[in-house]
């Protein structure tokens, strides 16, 4: 699990949207390992969410794949997904262009669920969401079997899941450490 730090600017966002083929490195080329099966959480994911479809019918572009590849009944995993994504009732039938910032992550948790990667990439997953959903958020990525990149100023959301800290300086200079956040604040003197 591996925490992406630095201050705003250093390119954060854009190592993940390289990672991900969104922008293309200017020298070399970034390759996956053959059984490597990326999702991401983009911090600005507004695109996602312009158009007016109800949350049913957003959630299910991403279900359809996985009922069918799993033999599972599209409709009883939409209904699930979106309950443990604590969507009930008619909330199901709001558009997608009205819900919150913190209802718009839980939604995107949800297309990464249903799409069930062995990679994370995370890019600022806490921001617009309440204490509750940070827990849950927690909880679930501790849990996580496959590799997770994530990206957040969040410091006590960092400490809880790092075991490796890449911190990317202002000035370029990276540093790879292998250990936890605090240990890391230790070897850098600002414990």
């Amino acid at each position: 699990k591996v925490a992406i730090i630095g201050e705003n600017g250093v390119g954060k966002t854009t190592l993940m949207k390289l990672l991900m083929g969104e922008l293309s490195p200017q020298k070399g080329a970034i390759k996956w390992a053959e059984k490597a099966k990326p999702g991401y959480y983009a911090q600005d994911h507004s695109a996602d969410f312009a158009g007016t479809e109800k949350l049913t019918d957003w959630i299910s572009e991403y279900a359809r794949v996985t009922a069918a590849a799993n033999g599972e009944d599209l409709e009883t995993l939409i209904r699930g997904t979106l309950g443990r994504l604590l969507f009930s009732g008619d909330e199901v039938r709001k558009s997608v262009n009205v819900i919150s910032g913190g209802e718009q992550g839980r939604m995107l948790f949800g297309k990464l669920m249903l799409s069930r990667p062995n990679v994370l990439l995370m890019d600022e997953p806490t921001n617009h969401l309440d204490m509750e959903s940070i827990e849950s958020l927690n909880t679930g990525l501790e849990k996580f079997a496959g590799t997770l990149v994530f990206i957040s100023h969040d410091r006590e959301f960092v400490s809880s899941l790092a075991t490796r800290i890449v911190e990317i300086k202002l000035d370029g200079s990276i540093t790879d450490y292998r250990g936890s956040y605090e240990e890391y604040l230790a070897s850098q003197g600002l414990d």
